[in-house]
């Protein structure tokens, strides 16, 4: 299932006519890594596009809508950027899903669904894989492809302080910065600036925060109607996951947000005690070790119940 960057340099250029997808609530890394391949992929000469994703925010439309497919365009090689399996693959793409032909991706737990595979767990990001793959097919780092890697390197480590950050993300940081990347104001303007909708979200959050297991669970909800009296939207929503964690004693920060649908997103994210993957896995779901997520088809609070039934378990040792 694990191949070689070699081997996935070699399929790609053989291939052509190419569409690149992305996953369902489109991130930094899915967006930025998916840009920075398409680009290189053009700079092959290739005819590679990037398929509209319905779910994409004002933070990172940038990096994959002008690369939109022309009318009339009918792939002939498909890729999946940061996808561990299927059902990550947005509706929209849902015709796509069975015929990926290669799958580049970070997540220990992907399930290998390409005809090709190059899964990198040790990557903190899907774009440090992206950075390799450039290099390995001789397309040179410019600032235009360097952008789409240095957001996905950042946001997938919280600005680097993630504990998933390694020597290697910095070293793929390094070169974007010598390729031109203003990283301090991508930075600034992904992990500083804040719509008035984010805050009073921010205020929401903190004072129903439920503590549980002597303080070291933290649970947090965002209700239908928190959404609609701010009018926040998922772009203001990006990466409010990882505050619950970021009070002291706190292990474990349970993030619930109640889709328009009945479902419920829970957004899992752990120090270094708890494995994240372990308690999403339980419940259908998966990701990293500091990072995990799952969609559950219930309501919030029968939601909540299930995964802090699911965190004990972890907290037990009952991974299976």
């Amino acid at each position: 299932m694990i191949g070689t960057v070699s081997r996935a340099a070699q399929v790609l250029k053989e291939a052509d006519h190419i569409l690149i997808l992305t996953h369902r609530r489109p991130d930094g890394d899915t967006t930025g890594s998916a840009g920075a391949l398409c680009l290189a992929l053009r700079r092959m000469g290739k005819q590679a596009y990037i398929a509209p994703n319905a779910q994409i925010t004002r933070r990172y439309a940038h990096l994959i809508e002008p690369y939109a497919p022309e009318n009339g365009f009918d792939p002939a090689f498909v890729i999946s950027v940061d996808c561990a399996d299927t059902g990550m693959i947005p509706p929209e793409m849902a015709a796509y899903a069975e015929h990926v032909d290669l799958v580049i991706d970070h997540h220990r737990s992907n399930t290998g669904f390409g005809r090709e595979n190059l899964v990198m767990g040790e990557r903190a990001a899907c774009a440090e894989i992206i950075c390799e793959l450039t290099e390995e097919l001789g397309i040179p780092l410019d600032r235009e492809i360097a952008e789409g890697i240095y957001v996905g390197a950042s946001t997938d480590t919280g600005c680097f302080k993630f504990s998933n950050t390694t020597s290697n993300t910095h070293r793929v940081a390094a070169k974007c910065l010598d390729a031109g990347v203003d990283g301090g104001e991508i930075n600034r303007a992904l992990f500083e600036t804040k719509s008035r909708a984010r805050y009073e979200i921010e205020g929401m959050l903190f004072s129903g925060m439920q503590f549980y297991h002597d303080g070291k669970i933290a649970v947090a909800l965002i209700t239908r109607e928190a959404k609609r009296k701010t009018g926040a939207d998922w772009d203001d929503l990006d990466a409010i996951a990882g505050i619950p964690r970021q009070i002291e004693g706190v292990e474990v920060g349970l993030t619930l947000t109640e889709l328009e649908d009945g479902d419920t997103k829970v957004s899992v994210r752990t120090t270094k005690e708890v494995d994240a993957s372990a308690i999403c896995t339980l419940v259908g779901g998966g990701g990293h070790i500091r990072a995990a997520g799952a969609t559950l088809h219930c309501p919030a609070q029968e939601a909540i119940v299930r995964m802090l039934e699911a965190t004990e378990r972890v907290y037990r040792g009952e991974t299976a």
